[in-house]
């Protein structure tokens, strides 16, 4: 079973969409649906499935009794809670099916990615999973300037998008385009891989990237794996800038500052520092578009940010008043505009203000417990005099993804995509295994 999770890692961002109706169509039926449906998914569900009928799930049920599953069952429940007299019960009831669909990744990877080689090998490829997707990103980007930007819009548009986001999902992007973006006067098309938009397609690299510290600073100077892992490093990181979404940039920032720190006090290392806080000098060397891009997320009167800032107002006047139980998962957009069809790309922008207007007040603070205290878990654990170094490395990796992940949610609700709530759901396995081992040295001693 590990095996077939570490490939499943690897296909987290190359994930293709599925639609019923092509389906139904091979055998002569001419059936018509307004969903697609993610493969990965449907992945993760036969493997959950295959886990229930060989009967190994039952037998351990370590899985299910730790501090992230807990919050994540919990979860659910505050989910289905908010539904009571919500306006549209059935848009609620299609992101349960969803997250019904992935959490279930989380018990896999903590009931088959227990030992410290499965854990660095998982590791590994979700690295080099995002590596790839970022250089597909990368040579995406520079086509731009050889083929034309519209040449290039047009094709992925027409050949790529509707393979891995589905015909409907990649129409409401379509409708709805974040693809470019006005730097110094001239419109540019993002980086965004196979993604459905450059948000999601920075939010994935970066929760890995914080891991490749673990490897390359592990390999020995000068050799093969060092330059391999440093490239890996590069491509993930110029894949992340080129998307030029902000809120990667100040997450990536918040995550690089408490790996140096913890790199220098835990792990005797200048190393990591060096290479990680010289890399955010790119953010604040100025007349770079990076920088450019980067202060402008200061600047409360430019346009975007006014918009954001509105909506974040509007979703907190909507959870006050709607405190305990909110108005309903996947309601939110109903009282910005009832005319909306389900596909649409009205969110808070910020996904604990998301929870909060949907959910109610125990949402919000629910995820900040199970990021926040797992963060805190990680970093107890790290304070063990004991601890042997290259765990120490895992430990700092883990804290930087997860510190990552809860900033870069104050300007992004990327849960809903599969690929990055899969990938979010490996990295609180891991961290869970991690944590389990310090609970049996105690039961050892």
């Amino acid at each position: 079973m590990s095996d077939w999770l570490v490939l499943l890692a690897f296909y987290f961002p190359f994930q293709i969409a599925l639609n019923p109706g092509v389906f139904l169509r091979f055998f002569g039926i001419n059936f018509r649906t307004d969903f697609d449906f993610s493969s990965l998914r449907l992945f993760i569900v036969l493997l959950f499935v295959v886990w229930i009928l060989t009967g190994s799930i039952f037998k351990d049920r370590a899985p299910f009794k730790n501090f992230p599953g807990i919050c994540l069952i919990i979860f659910l429940f505050i989910s289905l809670f908010s539904l009571i007299g919500a306006e549209n019960i059935g848009l609620g009831a299609r992101k349960i099916i969803y997250f019904i669909s992935v959490f279930p990744l989380y018990f896999l990877t903590v009931g088959f990615i227990n030992k410290r080689k499965k854990i660095k090998r998982v590791s590994l490829i979700l690295i080099l999973g995002a590596a790839v997707s970022s250089l597909i990103g990368v040579v995406q980007f520079l086509f731009q300037f050889v083929f034309g930007l519209e040449s290039v819009y047009r094709f992925w548009a027409v050949n790529i998008l509707p393979v891995f986001s589905g015909f409907n999902l990649g129409a409401l992007v379509l409708s709805y385009p974040s693809w470019l973006v006005n730097i110094g006067g001239k419109t540019i098309l993002r980086a965004f891989s196979f993604f459905s938009d450059p948000h999601a397609f920075s939010f994935y690299l970066g929760l890995t990237l914080p891991l490749m510290p673990l490897f390359l600073f592990k390999a020995p100077k000068n050799s093969k794996n060092f330059i391999i892992f440093l490239s890996f490093y590069l491509t993930i990181f110029f894949g992340l800038l080129l998307s030029f979404a902000r809120g990667a940039y100040l997450a990536v920032g918040a995550s690089f500052l408490v790996i140096s720190f913890l790199s220098w006090k835990y792990l005797n290392s200048r190393k990591i520092p060096v290479l990680l806080l010289t890399s955010l000098l790119i953010f604040i060397i100025p007349a770079t578009p990076f920088s450019s891009r980067f202060y402008s997320a200061f600047d409360l009167s430019e346009g975007s940010n006014l918009g954001r800032l509105g909506m974040w107002k509007n979703a907190g006047w909507i959870g006050l008043e709607n405190l305990w139980q909110g108005v309903g998962l996947g309601n939110y957009f109903l009282t910005v505009d009832s005319a909306l069809d389900y596909r649409n790309p009205i969110t808070a922008h910020n996904f604990y203000l998301d929870l909060f207007s949907e959910m109610g007040i125990f949402a919000p603070l629910l995820w900040l417990i199970l990021i926040g205290g797992t963060i805190f878990f990680l970093f107890r654990r790290l304070n063990k005099f004991w601890l042997k170094q290259r765990e120490k490395y895992f430990l700092v990796a883990l804290i930087g993804s997860l510190v990552y992940f809860s900033v870069h949610s104050f300007f992004e609700t990327a849960i809903y995509n599969p690929s990055v709530l899969a990938a979010l759901m490996v990295i609180l396995g891991l961290s869970a295994n991690l944590l389990k081992k310090e609970k049996d040295a105690q039961k050892d001693n």
